[in-house]
């Protein structure tokens, strides 16, 4: 993906059905129920009630707050397999989220908008956090990212392109968080180079073999 401009990802219009009819039950339950990370606060924090005007503030806050990795920056192509993962996850209409930010990550997807994600962050059992919060702060227009093989402002290469930042709706921040996507888009990746360095390595094989029966038999 990261070195062929000519691939892209798009979604039947039918998921996109699914995806609404989820979103719109969550926004009917929040209103009648207590829901965990929706309208409550985090882990020991769940006791904290959040009220309609904090719901959006909550899961920002929820990113910013976790988008705190260090150390070298993961490879584009693993960043750009662990967003295809997500997307892959999110379309599934499971997840409570809205097809805007469903359209965010395939803009950022298809136009090559790789999020500058360190390799080191805290793991928990929810998943890669720090990492997917790196990625979802750029859906927000914050952070940095990698265009065009230069590292930019988010904010910038968003002002530059006409794509105006996301802002994340209740269950949203969670929803792009948690989960094992950078894993296993990583994994994906080196899967398929594992069985491409297979493949060679039967074909050349089998090339030193019948050269060594041609060389016999003359």
């Amino acid at each position: 993906l990261v070195n062929n401009p000519r691939v892209s990802i798009k979604i039947v219009k039918s998921a996109f059905t699914t995806i609404d009819k989820s979103k719109e039950f969550l926004n009917r339950e929040l209103n009648k129920k207590i829901i965990y990370g929706v309208n409550t606060g985090f882990g020991p924090m769940a006791s904290h009630i959040m009220g309609q005007t904090q719901i959006t503030k909550l899961q920002e806050n929820l990113i910013r707050s976790h988008a705190v990795g260090m150390g070298e920056m993961i490879d584009e192509a693993y960043v750009l397999a662990a967003m295809v993962v997500r997307l892959n996850t999110l379309v599934k209409g499971f997840s409570g989220v809205s097809s805007k930010l469903i359209k965010q990550l395939q803009i950022f997807i298809n136009r090559r908008i790789v999020p500058v994600v360190p390799e080191h962050g805290a793991v928990g059992a929810s998943g890669d956090l720090v990492q997917l919060a790196h990625i979802a702060l750029a859906l927000m227009g914050e952070g940095e990212v990698f265009y065009k093989g230069k590292r930019q402002k988010t904010g910038k290469v968003l002002t530059q392109l006409r794509i105006p930042p996301y802002t994340l709706g209740p269950k949203e921040g969670l929803a792009l968080i948690n989960g094992t996507s950078m894993m296993a888009g990583i994994a994906a990746l080196i899967c398929m180079r594992t069985r491409q360095l297979i493949s060679l390595s039967i074909k050349t094989g089998a090339l030193s073999l019948e050269a060594i029966h041609g060389f016999n038999d003359s």
